[in-house]
């Protein structure tokens, strides 16, 4: 017990120093060290940005890249640098990313932009090679989970969606961020979600949009005619500053007739790929995904003929953002809170015999081999870190005490179990449904609970507005529109 004790004693102090000297450090955890040093020694900044009445969501604004320099190494060996910043030549810039995660207080994510492309998961293809990358952060507050936290559902997602069949499912390693010199705590380095040859693979006459609940918070939107009033449609293809008027009319265009076809009933077999679309829902469902206003609902199409706009199918997009799968203990016996919600086309869909078919053709090929997906990525994720993830949590919590709370072997733990208990209540429920698909689908249509949020998206008792603390706080009403209050 006593050497015990002083081992701890001396991982406590070597976490200490950590957070104090970065990277004089003599020896990390076995993961990819980034070193980043910008310009100045300035850190990125952004301020909050609170919704338009009517609108959801708390985004971030004025979140500027800095510029600098950053180094990867592992095991005190250098795998990457990027050399000082040089536009276009050299270096990276650097900027707070995300919308509630960038708004709230704690570790802040990042985006990542390489003056020139490179691969820094490094797989050994030329052709993962981009210059823009995503640092998330590495705890997700969620109540639903055991000390109302989890540090691997990201991890958890991506298994999901490969499991799936998702056409992209990013890539990803844990990382330790180093910023003038002062730690930042532990991350995931992912691909981002853009057009890209190993990324949402889609010719430049494609696009990829994304039905956002953030869409206030962007320079450029549109919203089609049957779209739910809190949602609009941003751009990841093309980029926002290279769409003109006539390219979001033609877009548009399309979503509207498509639209118009799937409300009416008629055939929409010509517009949407149905298999695709069932798997990405199957994802959501087997995660157990209650996010309120919708998970990052991207979709994409490979080509986009104006001439003939149904020459290829609209897909869905990578599942991506998963800090509400398992979020309601109470739902793992139900459907997820994205299969009937109005605030995409799945309440529409369900109610078609065709995409009904679709789903359960999808889970029936997936559900026998899903858990022996997930158990196979929660080990190679353990052989592949080993000890380090455990090392880095502790580091982690010298910057962030309240993070990081449970061993690497109990959050797999938690989530196998979660996920076996999940994959039963699936069974049971794709029991319901007839040879012909889905029995007893009802459109959720605009009746909803009443929900209320504060600023940093954190959901409170709706019968109990009076017991709130002091705050700003939206209140999502029953027929979809929203209020803002403040409690004194």
């Amino acid at each position: 017990m006593k050497v015990k004790r002083l081992l701890l004693c001396a991982l406590s102090f070597l976490c200490a120093l950590c957070a104090e000297a970065g990277n004089d450090v003599v020896e990390w955890p076995d993961i990819p060290l980034l070193n980043v040093t910008t310009v100045g020694g300035e850190f990125p900044t952004c301020e909050v940005a609170y919704p338009p009445e009517g609108c959801l969501g708390t985004g971030i604004t004025g979140a500027e890249y800095v510029k600098g320099r950053l180094v990867m190494t592992l095991k005190g060996e250098t795998l990457y640098d990027t050399g000082e910043y040089v536009k276009d030549e050299s270096g990276m810039r650097i900027k707070i990313r995300g919308n509630s995660t960038g708004a709230s207080a704690g570790q802040k994510p990042y985006k990542i932009k390489l003056s020139k492309k490179f691969d820094m998961l490094m797989r050994g293809d030329d052709d993962y090679k981009e210059k823009d990358w995503n640092l998330l952060k590495i705890s997700m507050w969620n109540t639903g989970l055991d000390m109302d936290e989890s540090n691997i559902l990201t991890a958890l997602g991506f298994m999901v969606s490969k499991a799936v069949g998702m056409e992209f499912v990013p890539g990803y390693t844990f990382v330790n961020l180093v910023m003038n010199g002062k730690y930042m705590g532990m991350y995931y380095l992912t691909d981002a979600v853009e057009r890209g040859d190993k990324r949402v693979d889609i010719k430049k006459t494609g696009f990829l949009i994304e039905n956002d609940v953030y869409w206030w918070n962007e320079d450029l939107y549109f919203k089609t005619d049957h779209q739910y009033p809190t949602h609009g449609y941003t751009f990841k293809h093309p980029d926002a500053d290279e769409v003109d008027d006539a390219t979001v009319n033609t877009i548009r265009q399309y979503l509207n007739d498509f639209e118009d076809v799937l409300y009416s009933g008629g055939d929409i077999s010509q517009y949407i790929d149905y298999p695709l679309f069932a798997r990405w829902m199957v994802g959501q469902d087997v995660l157990c995904q209650f996010d309120d206003a919708g998970s990052n609902m991207y979709v994409y199409k490979d080509d986009f003929d104006v001439a003939n706009p149904t020459s290829t199918k609209m897909k869905m997009g990578p599942l991506w953002d998963f800090d509400a799968i398992f979020k309601d203990p109470s739902g793992i016996g139900r459907w997820s809170m994205s299969h009937n919600a109005p605030y995409f086309y799945y309440d529409k869909l369900f109610a078609r015999e065709d995409f009904q078919r679709a789903y359960k053709e999808a889970w029936d090929e997936v559900s026998p081999t899903l858990m022996d997906e997930v158990r196979r990525g929660f080990g190679e994720l353990k052989a592949k870190y080993g000890t380090a993830i455990d090392e880095s949590f502790s580091l982690h919590k010298t910057v962030y005490p309240d993070e990081c709370k449970k061993s690497l072997q109990t959050q797999i733990d938690e989530m196998t179990g979660l996920m076996e208990e999940r994959v039963a209540n699936m069974h049971r429920l794709v029991a319901q449904y007839g040879s012909s698909g889905v029995a007893n689908v009802v459109a959720s249509g605009r009746n909803e609970p009443v929900r209320i949020y504060d600023v940093y998206g954190r959901q409170y008792p709706a019968d109990d507005a009076e017991g709130l603390p002091r705050g700003v706080y939206i209140r999502r009403n029953a027929d979809g529109t929203t209020v803002k209050f403040m409690k004194k």
